[in-house]
């Protein structure tokens, strides 16, 4: 066997620092690796580490303020044994403290300068090895700093600045260790720091050259890691942004279900026993994973038309169309005057004439007041007031003018399809209809996507502005083909993330933003899952979702619940079936309902509520 040189004995401590730094993806923790594996190979007793931070607007020069904008660097780490060491009072240092000495983050930034140790190491691509940095040749460019020295009551001797260099040629930042000990176990002050400290020599140098370009490629790879989800961030923000822009509605609902989910999954993480007990996120990666899970929960919402997200009266497309109909209201009150007029030419008893008149216009005031009301969608609209509306809607009018005019060329086409010539005119027609040319049929490409298990009932038509087809919703203002447009927008959500090359750390982002309409009885949408299919981060985004859509004072159709009508109304959703009876309890339990509700409803709608009557018996 041969035995083992000190070289070799380097050579192995290198190859497993290397290890060890590759596998270490946060950056603060990475530093505090990289500076005390340098100084465990050198017996240093401090060490810095600088990271080159580019300028923002280095393109162009300026940056936001108008001042130039240069590649700065950054203080990211520190450690000291020896000020550790006087901090606690000791006169010697444990050699294994080194290991776990965590650093300082001084935050300072200052632009690259030659005149610096650092700066020169990061802009020549050169080590500085100083024996005595207080000895330093008054001629050479650079010259050391000891205002850090002052502030901290240290002495610097010996120093060796290494650049960080990745293998494509870019300097991320600059290794610098500080006296080098002969014995580690000295606390070194700047009484005693010229006798105890020795000069780094050249292997020190290879060696540290060697492993900060391995840190170089490590710290790289974590700011990409770290970029990265900046990234994913920003278009997640981007997202907000362009939902916000599109209906500030639904943004306020993006913002504010991803709170509350967060707060209801920590309190089930914290139970020790219950349903709950074994319910755990594996680390941080994963809560933020749920988090963007439920920050785009309903990201297909860009896809859904505004006036159907914001639909606050049965008859309102890109306008409210009770407009239209309260015209025709005008117009038969305007005939029943001129009858009047027409009938007193003709000689008939002028009372009777008024008397006449007076009873077509409250019933047509009458009818026109039971009209707008239903286009609210406020009450149910049984089969009764059906039958009462289609009865109002064979009253008929008289046209004079072509409706074919001035439409745009796709509802033109649907017009002429249905009536290619135009109608003689006049025509008389009914106060309310349905007409032909008021629908769309759905096309190939508008079709449900395959391969993903949706399972929708899908209407016929993309719409139907049919007057009576609108008016007649049973219950609020949705007609069955704006009810899945809506639905539709999980649909495109789970499209939409799911086309996405999310990394592994991801994966169940699609999951958690696609099943928040999905029910414990299986008949929830877009996929009908059945309960064991649906997560406990999918069963608290159902909650999150519906609870947050009740006491929501921003949406333009409805008025926002008080507390206890919406605590009353999601136990509904419990006792059909709809949501996890277990979250419910601990919604209440834990206090949470109220603490969203402190925090973002408004102070009027806060009410007591006696959760006692909803919980489980005993």
């Amino acid at each position: 066997m041969v035995a083992e040189t000190g070289s070799d004995q380097q050579l192995r401590d290198v190859l497993e620092i290397a290890s060890a730094l590759s596998s270490e993806a946060d950056l603060p923790r990475l530093l505090d690796l990289i500076l005390a594996k340098a100084r465990a190979l050198t017996s240093a007793d401090a060490g810095s580490i600088y990271l080159v931070e580019k300028g923002k607007n280095a393109r162009f020069g300026l940056s936001e303020s108008g001042e130039a904008d240069v590649d700065k660097l950054w203080f990211a780490a520190a450690q000291n044994s020896s000020l550790e060491a006087r901090s606690l009072g000791k006169d010697q240092i444990d050699p294994d403290a080194i290991e776990t000495n965590r650093s300082q983050v001084f935050d300072v930034r200052f632009p690259i300068s030659a005149e610096r140790l650092v700066g020169w190491a990061v802009l020549e691509r050169e080590t500085l090895n100083i024996p005595d940095v207080y000895h330093l040749d008054p001629s050479l460019p650079y010259q050391f700093d000891a205002s850090v020295d002052r502030q901290l009551g240290y002495r610097a001797v010996s120093m060796m600045s290494v650049p960080m260099q990745a293998d494509n040629g870019d300097v991320v930042g600059v290794l610098q260790l500080i006296n080098r000990k002969k014995d580690f176990r000295f606390v070194i002050t700047p009484e005693n720091a010229t006798d105890n400290t020795l000069a780094f020599d050249r292997s020190d140098q290879v060696l540290i050259e060697a492993l900060s370009n391995v840190a170089a490629v490590c710290v790289q790879r974590t700011q990409l890691m770290a970029s990265q989800d900046q990234l994913l961030d920003s278009v997640i923000a981007l997202m907000a942004g362009a939902i916000d822009a599109k209906s500030p509605y639904t943004a306020g609902h993006c913002e504010r279900v991803p709170q509350l989910a967060m707060m209801l999954a920590k309190e089930a993480e914290d139970q020790q026993d219950g349903p709950f007990q074994d319910f755990a996120f594996e680390d941080a990666e994963a809560w933020r994973e749920f988090r963007i899970g439920a920050w785009l929960h309903d990201c297909g919402k860009v896809t859904t038309p505004e006036y159907v997200v914001d639909k606050a009266s049965k008859l309102e497309a890109n306008f409210n169309r009770i407009h239209e109909i309260r015209t025709r209201f005008e117009v038969l009150l305007r005939d029943a005057q001129i009858a009047r007029l027409e009938g007193r030419l003709a000689g008939v008893d002028p009372d009777q004439l008024d008397q006449d008149f007076e009873a077509r216009q409250q019933e047509l005031q009458d009818q026109f007041q039971f009209i707008a009301a239903a286009n609210l969608g406020a009450e149910f609209f049984d089969q009764e007031k059906i039958t009462r509306l289609q009865e109002i809607a064979k009253q008929t009018w008289v046209r004079h003018f072509d409706d074919s005019l001035g439409l745009a060329w796709e509802e033109s086409q649907r017009r002429l399809a249905h009536s290619p010539a135009a109608d003689q005119l006049p025509v008389v027609e009914q106060l309310l209809s349905d007409q032909p040319w008021q629908r769309k049929k759905r096309s190939e490409s508008e079709a449900l996507p395959e391969g993903y298990g949706f399972d929708l009932d899908v209407p016929e038509d993309t719409f139907n502005y049919g007057e009576l087809h609108n008016l007649s919703v049973s219950r609020g203002t949705l007609t069955p083909e704006e009810r899945y447009k809506i639905n539709e927008h999980v649909v495109q959500t789970i499209v939409m993330l799911e086309s996405l090359p999310l990394p592994r750390g991801l994966m169940r982002v699609p999951e958690y933003a696609g099943t928040h309409h999905e029910t414990l009885r299986g008949d929830g949408y877009p996929r009908k899952l059945p309960p064991e299919k649906l997560s406990v981060p999918s069963r608290i985004m159902a909650i999150c979702d519906i609870f947050e859509a009740l006491t929501a004072s921003d949406r333009p159709y409805k008025k926002a619940k008080s507390l206890s009508v919406a605590v009353d109304i999601l136990a509904g959703f419990r006792d059909r079936g709809h949501i996890d009876s277990d979250l419910f309890e601990l919604f209440l339990t834990s206090d949470v309902y109220r603490q969203y509700a402190e925090q973002f409803m408004a102070e009027d709608q806060i009410d007591p509520v006696d959760i006692e009557k909803y919980l489980k018996a005993t």
